[in-house]
């Protein structure tokens, strides 16, 4: 865990090893509640970790995942990043993706809408998840090969025991 000018920060640098992505869930949610007790939204931040990680471990043509979640009481924000390596062939889908949940003015029927659109399939709900039972909106950023999909949204902390000015 760092401190950046007030804001709470904790940087996973790992190999894609699906054992590890309930691992990481629990690491999000442990922060959460000790970097900024009271916000009550550690499991929707856990939530999109989780999704961005098991999104990254699928699709990535990647040796290795980055995660980063930042909880900025000050400003009132919290963002959850996922960079990894992709081919480039694939960097146009993402951003099609995530525009489209992202464009989806209510997120319940863009998560309704991306389960009905493959209901016998596995996968492709992730990203409406995040943005439905998050409640955070999304965005990507590439540089050359590696994409970063992100996850942001509000937060308010309380005046827990624990909670760091």
């Amino acid at each position: 865990m760092a401190i950046e000018d007030g804001m709470k920060v904790l940087f996973l640098r790992m190999q894609p090893l699906w054992s590890m992505v309930d691992d990481v869930r629990r690491l999000v949610a442990s922060f959460c509640a000790t970097a900024c007790p009271g916000a009550e939204q550690e499991e929707q931040l856990a939530l999109a970790a989780q999704e961005l990680v098991q999104n990254a471990f699928a699709h990535a043509g990647a040796s290795e995942i980055e995660l980063r979640l930042e909880l900025d009481r000050f400003a009132g924000r919290a963002r959850v990043s996922v960079t990894n390596a992709c081919d480039p062939e694939q960097i146009p889908l993402l951003r099609a993706l995530v525009a489209r949940v992202q464009a989806q003015p209510d997120p319940l029927a863009g998560y309704l809408e991306a389960m009905r659109a493959n209901p016998e399939g596995r996968g492709g709900l992730g990203l409406s998840r995040i943005r439905y039972e998050g409640e955070l909106d999304l965005g990507v950023d590439v540089r050359g090969r590696r994409v970063t999909v992100h996850a942001a949204g509000p937060l308010s902390c309380g005046a827990g025991p624990n909670a760091v000015a």
